[in-house]
């Protein structure tokens, strides 16, 4: 009886003390403060795929970049301008960015965000993993 009730204390005690977090909670995803006053946001086409994954990068505040949205840029994530050899036909503009705070942001190699140039998850999609438009 005894251990009965030692056992039924025990499984009590550990169900009242499991209040933790058995995820770690998401990522804050940010934004981009030009979105409004630059009109390449509102592109409604996106590159090519460039990479099936995203990719970390330092960023100071304040600063400002440009990142590819077209997919064939040398030096991926951000822009080189190959969009501007009219052989090529590229349509996509480069998306002028800043951000808030100087820290590391995963930025899309996909292409495919919906919140331009950070990196969402949309490249977890079947379609995206899937791709054959990548380049190597």
């Amino acid at each position: 009886m005894f251990r009965l009730r030692l056992k039924n204390n025990i499984i009590k005690n550990s169900l009242i003390s499991a209040n933790y977090v058995t995820k770690p909670p998401k990522p804050e995803i940010p934004t981009n403060p030009l979105k409004q006053i630059y009109s390449a946001n509102n592109q409604t086409e996106n590159g090519i795929v460039y990479d099936r994954k995203p990719f970390k990068m330092m960023l100071e505040a304040g600063k400002s970049y440009q990142w590819c949205l077209c997919g064939r840029s040398k030096s991926q994530p951000l822009c080189d301008g190959t969009h501007k050899d009219h052989y090529l036909k590229i349509t996509q503009r480069p998306i002028r960015f800043q951000v808030e705070k100087t820290k590391e942001y995963w930025m899309c190699n996909c292409k495919q965000t919906k919140n331009r140039p950070f990196c969402d998850g949309t490249h977890k999609q079947k379609e995206i993993q899937e791709a054959t438009t990548i380049r190597i």
